[in-house]
């Protein structure tokens, strides 16, 4: 149902046109100011009017008829767009009047709310809100007015992250990753399991993110398969992107029969240096990355034979710890050369991991529905973001290449692009 009100009529004569428009040339943000004093003047008029009108619509009812008005008191409410406004709210003799137009505890116009509390989630926190509410609206905005609304906004935002899975997705990028909670007196990390999606134009896509007890691989084979309920078409996943979490490679297999599995290099990297003697770590790293970034895969193999003849039984340790993964970390040279850079590493991942801690910060305290609203909205803000670029586009390509960019090539994977081993 489409509700119009044409209530509201503005009328400016010509001479009161011409004060204006002198008034705006000699001083401008007085003028403005002049200009909006006018304009809340006239919309107060207009609300008292209305609720007025909303008491006697009240008053006329059978069961009122022992009720009369009692006055009215003022009171500041903010609307959107306008600001703070002052109205008069009626009052009846028998208190039993509550105006469905300002209702009696609300101060400022529901949509102001909800901007707020977005822009609390997008990591400005609640004492900065006071102060930009009392500095733009007028009014001071409280804790409890930002989390008020934040239910509003989480049912809308985490519906979305279980939407029903329409598109073909060839590719699935999994990391978990730790949020931590602060609570009452405590902060704790909670853990988070992320996939995201790569579709038949190359764009990501955030599929899920689902709180979990612990990263095990059984923990994300029930991912899987809710993946799978919601729509996610099993037969069109060819790689998955992953850590090197014991038994994840192989769920993920056994859960999509027609793909094969890729490891991270940053996780790679990161625990191979781990292992590496102090002094051998320069060298090494510095021939981890001719393997990283080798071209083809007999060259990445070659460079991985070049690494292991150079530290010999120095960094014994380490290098076992590559060539443990090596087939899986060489899985992205089966895909085509464009596609290659997004399935090395979830990194992804990690940037939503830094999203949501870079608003958590904001947050004195986080419940439940606060940070599964934060996930939601940090989700659908990357997505957005992502859903404008393709992985292999070639703005993406000449921005790693230290380039500005010309335009953007959206091609999408077909079957006969992928080389399974």
């Amino acid at each position: 149902m489409r509700l119009k009100l044409s209530i509201v009529k503005f009328e400016v004569s010509v001479p009161e046109l011409r004060r204006a428009l002198e008034a705006f040339k000699e001083n401008r943000l007085k003028a403005m100011e002049a200009m909006m004093d006018e304009a809340k003047n006239s919309v107060g008029g207009f609300i008292n009017q209305l609720l007025a009108a909303e008491m006697t619509v009240f008053l006329g009812q059978p069961e009122q008829s022992d009720n009369k008005r009692n006055g009215y008191y003022e009171r500041d409410y903010a609307f959107k767009g306008l600001g703070v406004v002052r109205v008069k709210m009626p009052i009846d003799r028998k208190s039993r009047f509550k105006s469905l137009i300002i209702p009696k505890h609300e101060r400022m116009d529901p949509r102001l709310s909800q901007d707020l509390a977005a822009l609390h989630l997008a990591g400005i926190s609640t004492r900065m809100l006071a102060v930009m509410g009392q500095r733009i609206l007028g009014i001071e905005v409280s804790h409890q007015t930002v989390s008020s609304v934040l239910p509003q906004l989480a049912d809308e935002a985490t519906k979305w992250l279980r939407r029903p899975l329409k598109k073909r997705y060839w590719a699935l990028i999994v990391d978990g990753t730790y949020i931590h909670v602060r609570r009452r007196g405590t902060v704790e990390k909670e853990p988070s399991l992320v996939v995201l999606g790569i579709d038949e134009t190359n764009r990501r896509s955030v599929l899920a993110i689902e709180p979990g007890q612990r990263d095990s691989a059984e923990t994300w084979r029930a991912v899987f398969r809710e993946l799978k309920a919601r729509g996610l078409d099993a037969g069109a996943v060819k790689v998955g992107v992953m850590d090197g979490l014991p038994g994840l490679e192989r769920v993920f297999r056994e859960e999509f029969a027609d793909s094969v599995t890729a490891r991270c290099w940053f996780h790679a990297m990161s625990n191979a240096l781990a292992k590496t003697p102090k002094r051998l770590s320069e060298a090494f790293h510095s021939l981890a990355k001719k393997v990283m970034y080798a071209g083809a895969e007999d060259a990445a193999r070659e460079a991985f034979a070049a690494l292991k003849d150079a530290m010999g039984d120095d960094a014994q340790r380490a290098v076992e710890c590559l060539e443990k993964d090596l087939d899986s970390l060489v899985t992205h040279f089966a895909f085509p050369e464009r596609l290659q850079r997004a399935l090395k590493t979830t990194n992804a991942v990690e940037r939503i991991h830094k999203e949501i801690k870079r608003r958590a910060r904001a947050m004195e305290a986080m419940g439940e529905t606060t940070l599964a609203t934060l996930v939601a909205f940090t989700a659908l803000r990357l997505e957005m973001k992502w859903q404008f670029r393709a992985i292999d586009s070639y703005e993406t390509k000449q921005l790693s290449r230290g380039k500005g960019a010309a335009g953007i090539v959206i091609e999408a994977i077909t079957d006969d692009e992928v080389v399974m081993h």
